[in-house]
């Protein structure tokens, strides 16, 4: 698990971000890791978990997404993909399961601009509901992952909207400065009627 954080300004733009940090236990696999997924021009999509099944999950995507999928039909292609998925997990770790009950696979967040409608928003998915895409297009921040109650308060009282990029930074910042799970290459999509922008900072301590 990591961080995520996806921010949505109505109609004009998605903002979503993830760190690139990978640990196993108490040791640091690797920094770079990439846990934004392009889909397509118009949608981006976070995952993290347990590493292998994102990978998967990103594949199975990825392979069934274009450019002439909806919003709307890649939703529920994540969906499915993730019950299965989750499913595998649960069959191959029964016995981690036991022991963590709560753990998930998969944590998975979608930003996307709407063409058709003009509209941005976000989607959210949690294994406890069996993966149901939850759909918003209001003003909305989502937060998934490690130290989300330290992001809201951090994020909430300093975000500036004219430097927003630079608010969502300076939160990955602060929260890698508190959990060394959190760290290592920051990635942020800006997602918009231009398409995606990408922005990445690998040294930022």
């Amino acid at each position: 698990m990591s961080l995520c954080i996806a921010l949505n300004n109505p109609n004009n733009f998605t903002i979503i971000s993830g760190d690139g940090r990978i640990t196993k236990g108490n040791q640091l696999v690797r920094d770079d890791h990439k846990k934004l997924t392009k889909l397509t021009e118009y949608i981006s999509m976070f995952c993290s978990g347990a590493q292998d099944y994102c990978e998967e999950l990103r594949s199975i995507i990825k392979a069934q997404v274009n450019e002439h999928t909806s919003i709307h039909e890649v939703a529920f292609i994540v969906q499915k993909a993730s019950q299965e998925i989750q499913k595998c997990f649960e069959n191959e770790h029964a016995s981690y399961l036991e022991q963590n009950p709560k753990f998930s696979a998969l944590a998975t967040v979608i930003s996307y601009y709407d063409k058709a409608t003009n509209q941005s928003g976000t989607i959210e998915y949690c294994h406890t509901d069996g993966f149901i895409p939850h759909d918003s297009r209001a003003s909305t921040m989502t937060v998934r992952g490690l130290e989300r109650e330290k992001v809201f308060e951090y994020l909430g009282n300093q975000i500036e909207p004219d430097r927003i990029i630079e608010s969502v930074l300076n939160t990955f910042k602060y929260i890698s400065g508190l959990n060394k799970d959190v760290g290592g290459t920051v990635t942020i999509h800006v997602v918009s009627l231009e398409g995606i922008d990408v922005y990445e900072w690998s040294d930022y301590k």
